[in-house]
């Protein structure tokens, strides 16, 4: 473990701070934003900043990895570069393919295709948008970029920027909760969650959806 200002109760083999990217267009009123490639707001970009100015002050990371989206790979430049690393791109944790509806607001969505989204609202784990993917297949490739990752990096610290979606479906496949409770986390712009790995193997989330380095990011 690498955490330059420690506060652990238990011993920890890995630490992975699971990062969404910051501000793009189609969060507020929320779009199925899916595999556009949109670019960060101007706000984004300073959330970007400050989520590099808080990690560079509390970690020594040994890695950063990022969705291959620019929304991801902007904000993980923001905290790789001040601390010397290269961006290392992962396809598998890049957002949910949302097909069809891909750029329509969740009102559209629903007026388009009325028992196929009441079924996605449902339960995403096994009703996919049309021509899209089920959040058990974004769990499945997410969770094994994940196991990737720590077999690379058995101790120590590391970043994954990447979506919203991603980090509930890896936050729910943590806590072995079902993919039903999907819509009862929430992941805000530049959020943090911190995920410990004790030495035996057991994960523990230890913060969850944290925007308090963000106070000032206009």
């Amino acid at each position: 473990m690498r955490r330059i200002a420690a506060m652990r109760e238990t011993t920890v083999g890995l630490e992975i701070l699971l990062i969404r990217h910051g501000e793009v267009p189609g969060i507020d009123p929320p779009r199925f934003r899916g595999r556009q490639d949109l670019q960060l707001t101007g706000r984004g970009r300073a959330q970007a900043r400050a989520i590099g100015d808080w990690v560079r002050g509390h970690f020594e990371l040994d890695a950063v990895y990022s969705s291959p989206l620019s929304r991801c790979i902007d904000t993980a430049q923001a905290i790789a570069a001040p601390l010397g690393l290269a961006v290392e791109t992962c396809a598998e944790i890049s957002d949910t393919d949302y097909g069809r509806w891909t750029g329509l607001s969740h009102p559209q969505a629903a007026a388009r295709d009325p028992e196929i989204y009441r079924a996605w609202k449902h339960d995403p784990g096994i009703h996919p948008p049309p021509d899209g993917e089920t959040l058990r297949q974004v769990e499945v490739r997410a969770a094994g970029a994940l196991n990737g990752i720590r077999r690379r990096h058995p101790a120590g610290a590391v970043a994954m920027v990447t979506h919203d979606a991603v980090i509930r479906a890896l936050v729910l496949h943590l806590l072995q909760a079902p993919l039903t409770h999907y819509g009862v986390l929430r992941q805000d712009p530049c959020a943090v969650n911190r995920i410990e790995w004790r030495e035996d193997g057991s994960p523990v989330v230890a913060l969850l959806n944290s925007t308090a380095h963000l106070a000032g990011a206009a």
